[in-house]
């Protein structure tokens, strides 16, 4: 099973322009994520890549700066909420099925510290060109320190009624996955959370450390499912 998921991401990098050597493990799940998905003959919708830390201000000030400029035409972006002031810079020139958005989140509590976030976003399959992969390596090695911590995801769908813990199941050997926690919601969702060694990246949860989470929703007649690592994370 292994040898198979490992044939298909080498075709799927070959086939994008993207080399063994330039992808680090923040593409390398993106891709696994999308071959298990082709072989159990899902959709993919959509996927993204998410990095979060925590700064000072004047951290966040100097790489809000520095970020602008990456943009050709950056569009800032400025939302006073009840605890924080959010700032969020896209990019208005580039390509719709790559996205990046950088978010500032400076907290009314100036004691706290400033949140950075930056998130790539693609359309389809994903699809991480040589181009594309040195974005997002520049940004990860440029804007943020080693203690960065990254959120991978894919949405893919299935026409019809699945059954989703035979699918999940095919996961869990597949990336030989540990599960620590299962929620069985009433009206067609549920989730999934467990550790594997394959992929560095943890979150502690309770006393117990993930670093993989497999939802699924399903609405007349069709079936989502939502794969992250460490965890699947809401939108900001």
């Amino acid at each position: 099973m292994k040898s198979m998921f490992a044939g298909i991401i080498a075709l799927l990098i070959i086939g994008t322009g993207a080399y063994p050597q330039e992808m680090t493990e923040i593409q390398e799940v993106i891709m696994e994520f999308s071959s298990f998905a082709a072989d159990k003959q899902l959709d993919v919708n959509e996927w993204t890549i998410t990095m979060k830390e925590k700064t000072t201000p004047e951290e966040a000030e100097r790489i809000k700066a520095d970020m602008t400029m990456l943009f050709e035409r950056p569009i800032i972006q400025k939302e006073i909420m009840t605890n924080a002031t959010k700032y969020t810079i896209t990019d208005s020139q580039k390509n719709k099925n790559f996205v990046e958005t950088y978010i500032l989140i400076y907290p009314t509590n100036k004691k706290s510290s400033t949140e950075m976030v930056y998130t790539v976003q693609g359309q389809g399959k994903p699809s991480l060109s040589k181009h594309d992969t040195k974005i997002v390596n520049e940004v990860k090695s440029r804007f943020f320190s080693k203690n960065v911590t990254i959120f991978s995801c894919l949405k893919a769908t299935y026409s019809g009624i699945m059954n989703d813990v035979l699918v999940y199941e095919k996961f869990e050997q597949a990336f030989n996955i540990t599960t620590i926690n299962e929620i069985d919601d009433e009206n067609g969702w549920t989730s999934r959370s467990g550790y594997t060694n394959q992929w560095g990246n943890t979150l502690p949860v309770g006393d117990q450390t993930v670093n993989v989470q497999f939802a699924t929703r399903t609405l007349g007649g069709e079936t989502t499912i939502t794969i992250g690592t460490p965890i699947i994370t809401a939108e900001y």
